[in-house]
Order: C-alpha cells, then structure tokens, then sequence
C-alpha cells in the first residue's frame, strides 16, 4: 500500500513535497489510507497524478514528458521513474491514457479498435486433467514432491558450491590485495603510488614466463643503490620575452613632435618654462578658492582665470593626458624587466649549469641596454610635459632586439637538453624498481603456494557451475510446465465472456440494453474482436456519456480476467465522469461501491476488502457528494480513508488535505466564499495569484446565490445590481459603483477585450473584498462566523 508521493517534476506537478504539504492542524503529516478521494477542478492536475500511478501498471513513463522525477513510497519499498519495471506493487488505473490503449474505437471510431480480454469459460474436462496432470508434476516445497521441491534442493546445492568457490577465490584476492597495498604499494622502492590487486596479477604472469630470473641479494643492493641518486626535476617552464618598446616609440615619437599652440600665449610663461609650470601648479590651489595670491598676498585681477585659461587650451591639456599614458606604458614595460627571466641556475645539471649562466649574463647585459632606451623614451616625454608647447626631439637608441631573441632561444634549448638528462636517470631507475618488484612477487607467491590454491579454485568453480546448470535445467523445465498450464487455462477462456461481463454491467447498473460490446471471430476465425453494436447493428458516433459507460464497465469487467482476479490490487479510478446525466452519476457510484468497494462479510463477521488500497478522484461535485456514502474500511483495522484535494498555485499543481467545506458540506457556496476570503489581504497575491485572478468570477456567482436567498424577489428587471445595492445601502454610491464593476468587468470579456490584457487591480480587489466580508459580518455575523468555521478559519469576535 503506498504513504507517500514526492514530485520533483512530472506534467504540471514541481517541486512537490508530501511532507511539507500534507499536515493536518497540529502540523503532523497525514499519509495516503486505504481509500483516497480526491477532488480537484479540471486541469488542476488530476489526471498528471494518475498517470504516474499508471506508469507503475504499464512499466514506462507517458510519452511527452521530459525529464520526469518522482518517488511514491510504499511498504514494498519506494518507486522512482528509474524502476518502473522492477516494483513489486499489483496497480490497474482507469484514465484517459488507459481508455486510449485499450479502446481506441470511443476516441477515433474512424480507425480505432477495442482490445479483448478474456475470462474463464465453462471448463472442457479433458484440458483440467491435463492441467492437473501438469500441476501433479510439478508439486510444490510444502509437499516435498515434484519439481518444485528438486529445484528447492538443487538451489541450496547452488549455493553451498557457489559459496564455497567464492570464499576461496575471496580468500586468495585478500592476501594479493594485502601484499599489493601493504607491502609494495606503500614501499616507495617498488615504484608509484598507483598499484592494486590487478596490478599485482599482471607482475604474476610476468614472473611465470620462463624468460624472469629474480635478482641475487647482491644484485638487489646494487638496484637499491642506483635508486638513491637524485635526479632533478623537470623545468617545465620555457623563456618567453615579448618587447613592447615599439609600438610604445611610435606613440612617443607623434606626442614629442606634436605642434601645439595656446589661443592667446602668455610669452613670459612661454620664455621660461619652469615658471610655466610653478603657475599650472597653482592654477587648482587658487581657482575658486582664493581671492589673493598665496605667494605674495596680493589681490587677484578680475581677469585672470579668463587670461590662463586662454593660455593652458585643452589641446595643451589633451597632449598632457596622452603623455602620461604613454608614460605609465614605459613605466610597466620597465617593470616588466625583472620578470623576463626569472629561471635560476639550480634547476640545471651541471653540464648545462655553466651554459645557462653565460648566457643569462648575455642577456642581462642587453635588457640593461633596452631599459636604457626606455628611461631616454621616458626623459624626453617627461621634458615634452614640462614644456608643453615646445616640440622635443625624439631619442636615439639600441635595443638589440634580435640578441635578445638569440638568448631566449638558447636558453630554452638548455632547457630542453637538460630535461633529456632526466628522463634517461628515470627510465634506468623505473628498470631497476621493476626487477625489485617482481622478485618480491615471486617470493610471495612461493610463500602463499599460489598455484597449488588456483588449481583448488578451479576445481571448485567447476563443482559451482555444474550445481548452477542443474538448478537452471530444472528451472527452465517449470518455467515450460507452467507455461503449457497458462496455454491450456487460455483455452478456457473465453473473450465472449468477457464482452458479456461489459454488456451485463451495462445493463443491470446503466439500463442499457440497446448498445452491446459483441465479441465476433475474423474471417479465418484466428481471431476475436471486440465490436460495439447498437440493435444488432455497428454502432457509430456514439455520444460522449455513451462512450464514458462503456469505457467504464470494460475496465470493471476487466479486472475479472485471470491476471487481476483474487488479487489485492491497488485500484486508481481518475474522474469516471464525463458527459453523463444525474442518474447515470449516481448509477457510476453504485457500481463502484457494489463491485469495488464494498466489504465482503466473512464467516466469522469481519469484514475483508476486493482492493488492496483505491483511489477515486472527480472534478463532479454531484459524484463527490455520492462518495460520502462509499463504504469506509475502518480506520483500525482496514487502513481508514482520507480526503484530498488538488489545486494549481502559481502555475503548479499541488496536493493538499481536503477543506471541511468539501469533505464535510461539498458545496460551491462554501467554495466561493473561501476565495472571496483569500483575497482580503493584498500580501496573497504573492503565495497563490489565482484568487485575485478568478476574482471577479467567485465575486459574481457568490452574491448571485447569497442575495438571491436573501432577496428572493425582485420587481426590478435588473435584479442583481437591484439586490446590490437593497443589501449594501445606497447610502455608498461609490462602493456600490466599484462592487458592481468588479462584479462584471472581471468576469465578462467580451464587451472590454482590453480587460484581459491588463494585470488585475489587486489593491482594488482586495478593498472590494473586505468591503463586502465587513457588510457581510455586519449584516448577520452568526452567518459569517458559520462560513468561517466551513472554511476552517477562526470566528471573527469584533
């Protein structure tokens, strides 16, 4: 019997959690119980939610549903989307998808068909003898007789072998999976860190080819000395030099040459350059600061700013910008320098020591040439800012870029040829550690007779392999026996049978004698079909409540044939009805209760069950009404019955206990109110959007039935605004007026299309709320406190 559902991601259904949602009032969580009923308006997610139980009877996900993730928990363990095919849970679901597999014909009475089913038929004595005969054969392991009972001993014979083969093959792995880890993996003589029980059996079938010959002692002291010469390690580094004093000269060399001139000069400061710059410098520390000079105390002419201004132009401040980013570009080339080579000599054998010291001197030497063209790029730039209106001549140098270039390839051609030395030390140490290894080996396996335990161990996997073909014959042979029983229990049945269950059920629950579920043999009769007929006759277009009874009635006649009959079986029946009367809705109850759900009375007066666990969801409130009469198992002894709904919030679907306003009174009145209530409080809108959004709709049909009762009678032809405005006073025109606008506008559409463009006026709604709640409350607060309790709210005390 399944507790639980979690859906991560399934259709409508995300993020779903039983825990957290299924508590009652005192925050304790409330299981799935033997009955379920769950109620929840059309496309809620009602039928995602039986799809998922249906996945469980077919053995695979619906088709159009990416990434699907859930849990049903249960007391044969839990179910997820992987091991739909694994389960150990008996489940038949009655939905659309199972109409669609099974009787196409009522969706495409073009091109659809019926499946048959068949049930047993009068018995042929001929065909029971054989099935006795077949059943005598293969006895059972009570009885200690047949083949049942040989497969039961040959079984334990399988694994007595197969134990004792497994226990020394283990044992044997353990003591090279020891030795492996233990004495060579961790002996840092033997070689890397990377060594296991594969390792050790690939050294095994080294040393038994004839070509090994393990060292003398003599020859293991000589290995273990070449093992402990240092060998460095690999520069895994190259030099790399990129030079930027080029591209850095090119822009040096427009800014010194640049001509600039100010829009009216002051020659004194263009005559000396150092007073030039003392007034630049003073122009920040003066201008709209200081009246007088900070030098001299004298006041500052009123001209002044409009004088030096003139003078410092911003062609003069532009080139003094460019500069500077030229400079701070010398400045991290200069940086830069000390980081070209940063290679020391003690990462080099000696041979390549010496080498590599010569040339990090060369190279030195000509890096201290190029830093000096970059200080002289650096002076005349320094010189062009200080006198800014005078060109300065670019500097000559010599940077021996091609030298440079020489030195860094050489240098990492030592590199190279010193990481060669290396890996020569590496591989005569790597032979060495190798030969000491596999004289270890072949030490071990002489100590642990290693050849003497494989030619046990194979003599036992033979034992084990003959008890396992034994076992697997007399296996098949049951499996043969027991299929030639189904064979022959398929000739006693019968699909007209089956077509006769539907048509019983159609008759004696429906009272539908005219429409028929024939079975009729093809042509060459190796076949049967399942045909409808009407008066004798193909029966086609059949209307929608036709196609719903049907469907019904071959899924309660089905549950008779051999592979669900006798079995505790969990049953899902998702919204049976559609399309269908009053009388055939409570007819649809009756056959549920008759044939599924009520108890069978037992010799000793108790009460035992046809189902293992049922669901039975609707979006019918007339058949949700029905189900209140439905047999409860008793809650001690028969797993009791819980109530449900399901609702979408926020666009996903949810699973909640059911509000006593639908478990106890089923009425939309209660319904209405509850989401007129939700809406009081603009801060909803931010848990669940849909109350605001249906509020118009729930506002309309509630004041509809609760004035109509109210105010039964009317002289006015437009009744409902006349009732509006007897029950709410005229004496608030204006509430009146908002109360009658949402009360139409947010429920029609078709005279103001613009209205369904527009997000809804949630401050709006939730004034309107509140305004008729109060009116409500203040009218007859025993009614509104009557509605609070149906909803499951605390009564209003002022």
């Amino acid at each position: 019997m399944f507790s639980q559902v979690d859906i991560d991601s399934f259709g409508s259904f995300t993020g779903f959690s039983w825990r957290k949602s299924l508590k009652d009032a005192g925050n304790t969580v409330q299981n799935l119980k033997r009955l379920n009923i769950l109620y929840g308006r059309n496309y809620s997610g009602k039928t995602t939610l039986s799809r998922i139980f249906r996945a469980l009877e077919t053995g695979r996900i619906p088709h159009n549903y990416i990434d699907p993730n859930f849990i049903i928990r249960g007391d044969k363990g839990d179910v997820t989307q992987a091991g739909l095919a694994g389960h150990s849970y008996d489940v038949r679901v009655y939905n659309r998808d199972f109409v669609s597999d099974n009787l196409s014909f009522l969706v495409n009475q073009t091109d659809g068909e019926i499946k048959t089913f068949a049930i047993v038929g009068e018995k042929n004595k001929e065909i029971e003898d054989a099935i006795i005969a077949i059943q005598t054969k293969l006895g059972s392991i009570e009885s200690k007789a047949g083949l049942r009972h040989e497969l039961e001993a040959k079984k334990k014979e399988r694994d007595r072998t197969k134990h004792d083969y497994t226990t020394a093959f283990n044992d044997l792995e353990d003591k090279l999976r020891y030795h492996a880890n233990r004495k060579i993996k961790q002996n840092r003589i033997y070689g890397p860190a990377v060594y296991n029980v594969e390792s050790i059996k690939r050294d095994i079938d080294s040393v038994k080819k004839p070509s090994f010959i393990p060292l003398t002692t003599e020859e293991q002291a000589s290995k273990v000395n070449l093992l402990k010469q240092e060998a460095l390690p690999d520069i895994t580094e190259t030099v790399s030099i990129n030079l930027n004093i080029e591209a850095i000269n090119k822009v040096a060399e427009e800014l010194l040459s640049r001509l600039i001139k100010p829009t009216t000069a002051i020659q004194e400061l263009l005559n000396d350059a150092a007073l030039q710059t003392w007034v630049k410098q003073g122009i920040p520390l003066h201008k709209d600061k200081r009246d007088t000079c900070a030098f001299c105390r004298q006041n500052l002419p009123h001209d002044i700013w409009q004088i030096l201004d003139s003078h410092f132009s911003k062609e003069s401040s532009d080139l003094e910008s460019c500069i500077d980013s030229c400079l701070t570009s010398i400045a991290t080339e200069i940086q830069a320098i000390p980081n070209f080579l940063t290679l020391t000599a003690d990462k080099f054998y000696a041979e390549e020591k010496i080498s590599f010291e010569a040339r990090k001197r060369a190279l030195d030497d000509y890096l201290k040439g190029y830093m000096q063209a970059l200080e002289a790029l650096k002076a005349a730039l320094e010189k062009r800012k200080n006198t800014i209106f005078q060109q300065v001549a670019i500097p000559v140098y010599i940077h021996y870029s091609t030298a440079i270039q020489q030195c860094v390839g050489d240098i990492n051609e030592l590199i190279a040829r010193n990481n060669s030395r290396t890996s020569s030390l590496e591989k005569d140490k790597k032979t060495a550690r190798e030969s000491l290894r596999l004289t270890d080996v072949a030490s071990f396996i002489g100590d642990i007779t290693y050849d003497t335990e494989l030619i046990r161990i194979t003599s036992l996997k033979t034992d084990a392999d003959n008890a396992n073909t034994a076992f697997t014959e007399t296996e098949v042979d049951i499996i043969e026996q027991e299929a030639e029983v189904t064979r022959l229990q398929g000739q006693q049945m019968d699909e007209s049978k089956g077509a006769k269950r539907v048509n019983d059920l159609l008759s004696h629950f429906f009272g539908h004698d005219g429409i028929k579920l024939e079975a009729k043999d093809n042509v060459e009769k190796t076949s049967v079909k399942f045909e409808v007929t009407r008066n004798g006759e193909s029966a086609y277009n059949l209307s929608e409540g036709e196609c719903s009874l049907i469907a019904f009635c071959y899924f309660i006649a089905k549950l008779e044939e051999p592979d669900s009959k006798g079995k505790a079986m969990i049953i899902y029946i998702d919204d049976p009805i559609s399309s269908l009367d009053g009388n055939h809705i409570f007819f649809m109850f009756s056959l549920i209760e008759s044939l599924i759900a009520k108890p069978i009375k037992n010799a000793d007066g108790t009460n035992s069950y046809r189902y293992k666990q049922l669901f039975i969801s609707t979006h019918n409130l007339d058949f949700l009404k029905y189900l209140k009469k439905i047999s409860l198992p008793n809650e001690k002894n028969h797993g009791g019955c819980q109530h449900f709904i399901v609702e979408r919030n926020g666009g996903a679907s949810q699973i909640s206990l059911m509000p006593s306003y639908l478990r106890d009174y089923i009425t939309e009145f209660n319904y209405l109110f509850h989401q007129i209530y939700k809406c009081r409080n603009q801060g909803g809108a931010n848990e669940s959007h849909e109350p605001f959004y249906g509020f118009g709709n729930n506002l309309r049909k509630f004041l509809e039935a609760f004035l109509f009762f109210k105010f039964p009678h009317q002289d006015d032809k437009n009744d409902a605004f006349e009732r509006i405005k007897k029950f709410f006073g005229e004496e608030d025109p204006t509430a009146i007026a908002l109360v009658n606008r949402l009360n139409n506008e947010f429920s029609h559409l078709e005279s103001i299309p613009d209205r369904g463009f527009k997000p809804v006026e949630i401050p709006e709604i939730s004034k309107v709320a509140n305004y008729v709640l109060e009116k409500i409350y203040t009218a007859d607060p025993h009614q509104y406190n009557a509605l609070l309790k149906s909803i499951g709210e605390p009564p209003r005390t002022a």
